[in-house]
């Protein structure tokens, strides 16, 4: 494109090698003309390229923000696009399990409670619900976090160092106010009282604040009590708190 200072009085045409003959135009800019002697419809085609690039550029943006969310929630790669629909149920107590799951995930979604603890077998696609329950609700806006019990346990101990960026009581407050608490290999840690009382406190923090808590062991019910404390088992079953053993072959 060229600044000219007139117009010529003949129209001139010019030759693209893939659309044949095209006139060359002239764009008025104060008292002078801009030539542009590029093809029109290369010029259209281009344009629709990019426009395709760019929207596609905006897709991948917005799956690795969905992503980088996920990750940040605490699901693991391995789980990042988690759905139910991965769940395939082979018996009829795994059916259950899983419309009990995803009803509990849309009460969650319509800002409902409710408490869950899901123990038994290892491998039978505990963390893959969660997982997946996690992934739907960032999906509607909610803050979420899953985290195995024994990082919980370091971001207690950490609290604990000099200099910390959190105290005991900041981290409880933290974890009690999310929209939902996944505790995820429940039964790992020590068991220690220390243990037994922070993760009391937590949960009943979120007790308080009327927020959904999930518990997943490969524990038993029995076991879990003894992880975490009879009282925070008590907290979760009040109101209707569900408990789904998993005990079908393991899908790992």
């Amino acid at each position: 494109m060229n600044l000219v200072t007139e117009m010529p009085k003949n129209i001139q045409l010019l030759h693209c090698a893939k659309h044949g003959d095209y006139e060359m135009r002239f764009l008025p800019m104060g008292t002078k003309f801009f030539k542009n002697d590029y093809c029109p419809k290369c010029a259209v085609e281009n344009n629709q390229k990019q426009r395709a690039e760019d929207a596609q550029l905006a897709k991948k943006q917005a799956a690795d923000l969905v992503r980088r969310s996920r990750i940040e929630a605490g699901v693991s790669l391995r789980n990042v696009d988690a759905c139910f629909d991965d769940y395939v149920p082979e018996e009829d107590h795994e059916a259950k399990n899983l419309a009990s799951i995803k009803l509990f995930c849309n009460k969650i979604q319509l800002d409902g409670s409710g408490n869950m603890v899901m123990c038994g077998s290892l491998g039978t696609g505990k963390t893959l619900l969660m997982s997946a329950t996690v992934n739907q609700l960032l999906a509607s806006g909610k803050r979420c976090r899953i985290v195995k019990m024994q990082d919980l346990i370091r971001e207690l101990k950490d609290c604990w160092r000099p200099g910390a960026h959190f105290t005991e009581t900041q981290l409880i407050k933290k974890f009690a106010s999310i929209d939902l608490l996944v505790i995820d290999e429940v039964g790992m840690g020590y068991g220690s009282d220390t243990e037994k009382l922070f993760i009391f406190d937590v949960i009943d923090g979120r007790y308080n604040n009327m927020l959904p808590t999930v518990l997943v062991s490969n524990l038993d019910i029995t076991g879990v009590k003894e992880a975490v404390g009879t009282r925070v088992v008590d907290r979760l079953r009040e109101d209707g708190g569900l408990v789904l053993a998993f005990t079908g072959r393991s899908r790992r």
